[in-house]
């Protein structure tokens, strides 16, 4: 055995465009930009509003972000969102409002909350067990927890990600932490992953960095020139794909998963 190892210190060269709230007409076009681009975000949209809608009294979302699905809770609902104290520094987003903590327990009280949300949250945390735990003892007797983590998935966010779990795997951490009536939908397909990788390639090819900004320029007209039409075809047929539920279900784009305390 070597006594030098190479480690693997990748660089995100393209991290993910912070999730806006649709509040005001600049921030409400990228947030239906995102929608019709990303097939990922259009199904957790559509699950998370649908989640929502059917909540009452109290509403807690953990790893809230900028949070882009406040809007979705009902008027007379009390909502509440929490993020770790360093999501500013890694990840860029700082909302008013927002309960920072160190991202081990909780700064809430037990059995505080009817309902308990997050949407890709659980790939970012290492104690997964300690993280579900604190879901499972804020949420009151009967509560409910829903939440999406994605599958098919670039690394990202580095070096913050973690985990790709299947169905089985969280079936056993929410059981392990005292969860019932566990639920785990898959979004997406085989298909879908593959026209959604396509698309990524057809981006990273447009807005590659190149310290040369003449270069940089010409690089983004030409190919974005050549480019543009393949996208919205490979974008109509995702979405098509989508709805229609085509291809395997066993390699999708994420999971949405609800269950109870």
């Amino acid at each position: 055995m070597e006594e030098n190892s190479t480690i693997n210190s990748a660089k995100e060269t393209w991290q993910p465009l912070p999730h806006v709230a649709p509040i005001g007409f600049k921030n409400s076009l990228l947030f239906y930009i995102r929608l019709l681009c990303d097939f990922w975000v259009s199904a957790v949209y559509k699950d998370v509003k649908e989640f929502l809608k059917n909540t009452d009294n109290s509403v807690l979302e953990v790893g809230c972000g900028l949070k882009p699905y406040k809007h979705l809770v009902p008027k007379n609902v009390r909502y509440c969102g929490i993020d770790w104290e360093g999501a500013y520094s890694s990840f860029h987003y700082n909302s008013a409002d927002t309960i920072y903590y160190n991202g081990d327990i909780f700064p809430l009280a037990d059995e505080s909350f009817d309902y308990l949300f997050h949407t890709e949250v659980l790939e970012h945390i290492f104690d997964l067990n300690l993280f579900l735990t604190e879901c499972y003892r804020v949420l009151s007797n009967k509560g409910k927890m829903f939440f999406t983590i994605p599958f098919a998935a670039r690394y990202h966010y580095i070096p913050y990600d973690y985990w790709r779990l299947t169905p089985s795997s969280i079936q056993k951490l929410l059981t392990s932490a005292g969860f019932s009536n566990v639920i785990i939908s898959p979004k997406g397909s085989d298909l879908v992953v593959v026209i959604a990788k396509i698309n990524v390639l057809l981006l990273r090819t447009i807005m590659r960095p190149i310290n040369n900004a003449v270069l940089r320029i010409i690089n983004r007209v030409i190919f974005g020139l050549l480019f543009v039409i393949p996208w919205i075809f490979f974008t109509l047929i995702g979405h098509i794909l989508l709805f229609l539920r085509v291809g395997s279900i066993n390699d999708p784009l994420g999971y949405t998963v609800f269950c109870e305390k």
